[in-house]
């Protein structure tokens, strides 16, 4: 339902748009502008947009369904726009209320058709390519054509199975029948169907004007019909029409919500709703409320759902008076719902100020309507102050506010969306840049020999600058990509422990690895296999957070690394979410402490902190690996303590694997 209301939501543009030639074309009726070769061609185009509505909502709901499901979004889009062209040959356009229910094909169809293509598109073998090398583009472009013929399939026989059912339950009858719903002599009871049905599909989140296409097509016609009776002398003989429903029912946008905005503005007692209402004022005057109606919000509020269905529904009852009665002008002209107000009444009615003047009184109606329901959302809001005398405060749980300042989603979706798209130009920029490791010795404190290494991922760019972890992982633990960091570093140090034990040189390399990793067995399938071949020479850095994952799987992840001769070491003990609970319930072989305990060194309770977790681990039996070295007194307290390894600046900051490999050779290796 969000992705539906998000996806409504990016139309807007494209209704004003349509709205605007249709508003440009009764401007040049109101001020005798005859151009007929203009004037049909505005028609054609108005038709042409109105045709490609279905297309519209396919595209614009796919690409909120392709961010969810972490999907490519031009190729979902298009893909979902061809699956209404198949549907719609499928089913045949000879018929006119085809058109009709392709609308909803184009609202339903992503529903299905996107998360059938996140599916099958995890299958190897829909996969034509496995990397970049022509780019990002060309390899979702071409990921994305197995799926997507297969997926069109289906929605061709999902329209086989519409289309029978069609036929069978006579759905074009029933249709037409709300086609030929009677605005002519039945004024009052078909605005109330159209207004009520209206605001029931906003209240769910769905823009009620696409989904009533079929209601809009005689209001329409019921005011070509005044028209063309006012051209030829005469009085416009229907009252129902879409110019009424846009000047005298929904002033403000569905639920006629510009008197609940000037309702809020003046009686509201939340700085937070006045905000929202002030903000909201300006689209109202163009009969657009998507912010009143998500920022309060009326969206799902039930609070506020009866006077949202109700002032639309009094403002036709008293607009069929009104205008019946001759005291203002009907109108003839046309004036698309988001129109601006005033000028829309004054243009529609061929200049009657009478328009004008009544359409503010049923705006001064409308706050009056309003009204009550306001207060009674501010009263409940008030009897949710909770006073503790004991303490001399008060707890205050405003549920409309607390709504607002917590959690808006359409910003949030827009943030999140905005992020990725960032995300998405760091990652292209990395694909101008060389990845490699550097390995930082780790040396016995007894034997002042190298015993291991660390391996180190860096970045290089084009001009040679180097970028440490610290600057690009963030970036990809955005993109959700450290899984595929630990996959090519895990590679790449079983093929360096396999080039140095060619040349003769055999020590342990120690991998950092990730929680996601940790808890994806397929990834860990792959590690296993790949270890397998030197077994006991890649060992595992985790940290403290990483334990915090699925216990179960996290814990099994650990057991099968051991069963290949793999050492799995704590890293960064003492500075995450620390708790002992994690040596005694995960089968951990070292723990590696932090180098902010070792520069706690020179303080008499850093010292004595840094003796406890040596303690700690040599009751465990666990090895201990201490990071962060770097001068000659940290070295020496360290050295003290028994059977300890030493990493830092003291020994060598990290290095390539040839000037490690002669940096060894320097040093006798255990």
């Amino acid at each position: 339902m969000r992705a539906v209301r998000d996806g409504m939501l990016w139309l807007v543009p494209c209704l004003i748009l349509s709205n605007t030639l249709v508003f440009t074309s009764s401007l040049l009726d109101f001020f005798g502008f005859y151009v007929p070769t203009l004037q049909e061609n505005l028609t054609q185009l108005i038709d042409m947009l109105v045709g490609l509505y279905p297309y519209f909502f396919a595209a614009s709901i796919s690409s909120m369904f392709a961010i969810y499901w972490r999907l490519p979004r031009p190729p979902v889009v298009i893909l979902n726009m061809a699956y209404v062209a198949v549907t719609a040959q499928v089913m045949g356009s000879e018929d006119k209320a085809v058109d009709t229910l392709l609308l909803f094909v184009g609202l339903t169809l992503p529903l299905y058709a996107v998360p059938l293509l996140s599916k099958i598109k995890r299958f190897r073998w829909t996969r034509i390519l496995s990397s970049e090398i022509a780019g990002k583009p060309v390899k979702d472009s071409m990921n994305m054509m197995l799926p997507g013929v297969i997926v069109a399939g289906i929605v061709a026989v999902v329209a086989m199975g519409l289309s029978w059912v069609y036929h069978l339950f006579d759905v074009g009858i029933m249709l037409q029948t709300l086609h030929n719903t009677d605005f002519e002599n039945a004024p009052i009871e078909s605005g109330a169907i159209f207004a009520s049905l209206n605001s029931m599909l906003w209240f769910l989140g769905i823009h009620g004007y696409y989904a009533l296409t079929p209601l809009v097509e005689p209001l329409v016609h019921a005011l070509e019909i005044n028209r063309t009776t006012v051209m030829a002398g005469g009085e416009a003989p229907n009252v129902m029409n879409l110019s009424t429903m846009a000047l005298f029912v929904f002033v403000g946008g569905a639920g006629s919500t510009l008197g609940l905005s000037f309702a809020v503005l003046m009686f509201s007692k939340s700085t937070k709703m006045r905000l929202i209402a002030l903000t909201s004022i300006p689209l109202g005057l163009f009969n657009i409320n998507e912010l009143l109606l998500f920022g309060l919000p009326i969206i799902f509020n039930l609070r506020l759902f009866l006077p949202f269905l109700l002032t639309p529904l009094i403002n036709v009852w008293v607009a069929v008076l009104v205008l019946n009665s001759g005291l203002v002008t009907i109108p003839y002209t046309l004036a698309p719902l988001t129109s601006p107000v005033v000028i829309n009444a004054y243009i529609a009615t061929g200049g009657d100020i009478a328009a004008v003047i009544f359409q503010i009184a049923i705006v001064v109606m409308n706050i009056f309507v309003y009204l009550p329901f306001l207060k009674m959302v501010d009263e409940q809001a008030s009897k949710q102050n909770v006073y503790l005398p004991s303490l001399d405060t008060t707890y205050t749980r405003k549920e409309e506010e607390a709504y607002v300042l917590s959690y808006d989603p359409v910003r949030e979706s827009l943030l999140r969306l905005r992020e990725i798209e960032v995300t998405q130009l760091h990652m292209e920029s990395f694909s101008h840049r060389e990845f490699f490791l550097e390995f930082q010795p780790q040396i016995s404190c007894e034997t002042r020999r190298v015993v291991g290494v660390e391996a180190l991922i860096r970045v290089k760019d084009q001009q040679g600058n180097v970028e440490l972890p610290g600057d690009f992982l963030p970036v990809f633990e955005k993109a959700r990509m450290m899984s595929d960091i630990d996959m090519w570093v895990v590679d790449k140090c079983v093929e360096q422990c396999q080039q140095w034990m060619a040349q003769g040189l055999e020590i342990p390399i120690s991998v950092n690895i990730t929680a996601d990793t940790l808890s994806d067995q397929h990834r860990m399938d792959r590690i296993v296999t790949t270890i397998s071949s030197i077994p006991g020479l890649i060992h595992f850095e985790i940290t403290e957070g990483a334990l915090l994952g699925n216990e179960k799987t996290v814990g099994d992840s650990i057991r099968r690394l051991h069963k290949v001769g793999a050492s799995v070491h704590i890293d960064d003990f003492g500075t995450g979410y620390s708790s002992l609970s994690y040596l005694n319930r995960f089968d951990i072989d070292a723990l590696k402490i932090d180098q902010s305990f070792v520069r706690a060194l020179a303080d008499e309770k850093g010292k004595k902190v840094f003796n406890g977790l040596i303690a700690i681990a040599h009751e465990l039996g666990m090895k201990i690996i201490v990071e962060g070295v770097e001068t000659q007194e940290q070295y020496n307290y360290v050295a003290k303590k028994h059977d300890v390894k030493v990493q830092g600046w003291y020994f060598a900051r990290s290095m390539g694997a040839s000037d490690f490999f002669d940096y060894s050779e320097r040093y006798a290796r255990a």
